[in-house]
């Protein structure tokens, strides 16, 4: 009797890929804590192929080909982006009365916060400095853009510009 793989036993860097596609379900919002803590357990418990697969088989996948759908992911919507610019709610950024540098993000921690899945968890810094104001992104994976230009290195922002973080659209007012 032939056995398949999926009874074969698991390798330590299997158990590795299945842990770190479970850390990355939970910080990308496709699993609660709960369920990460419990399939955690079960990947460091599991023995056999079948049962590693149970655990992370509804997961997105990673690598190559995911990566590649990212990519098409991405250049559709840039293609449609004048259409959906259109339906993006925006709103109001007042630039801080007193200069220093200020993290915009996702997380808590963040001086800025933006509750928008698209916005990376520190996004971008607003830095002020003898009245001038220039923004620049933090390696964000949706990127950033200023007036509909992609944020290359940093740039001076000013009242009445438009700054995209992810989806999420931005009205620079003084």
């Amino acid at each position: 009797m032939a056995m398949t793989s999926e009874w074969l036993r698991i390798s330590h860097r299997e158990r590795q890929d299945a842990v770190r596609a479970l850390r990355d379900g939970a910080r990308d919002g496709r699993l609660s804590e709960v369920t990460f803590v419990t399939r955690l357990r079960m990947a460091l418990e599991a023995r056999r192929r079948s049962e590693l697969k149970a655990v992370v088989g509804d997961l997105p996948a990673r690598g190559v080909l995911a990566r590649a759908r990212m990519l098409l992911d991405r250049a559709t919507r840039s293609l449609s982006r004048p259409a959906v610019a259109a339906a993006v709610p925006e709103m109001q950024l007042r630039l801080p009365p007193a200069p220093g540098s200020y993290v915009i993000g996702r997380d808590n921690a963040c001086d800025l916060r933006l509750a928008d899945d698209t916005v990376s968890r520190r996004h971008a810094v607003l830095t002020g400095n003898d009245g001038q104001w220039t923004l620049s992104d933090l390696g964000s994976t949706n990127g950033s853009r200023i007036n509909g230009w992609k944020l290359q290195a940093p740039s001076p922002v000013r009242p009445g510009d438009v700054v995209d973080l992810g989806s999420q659209r931005l009205r620079i007012v003084s």
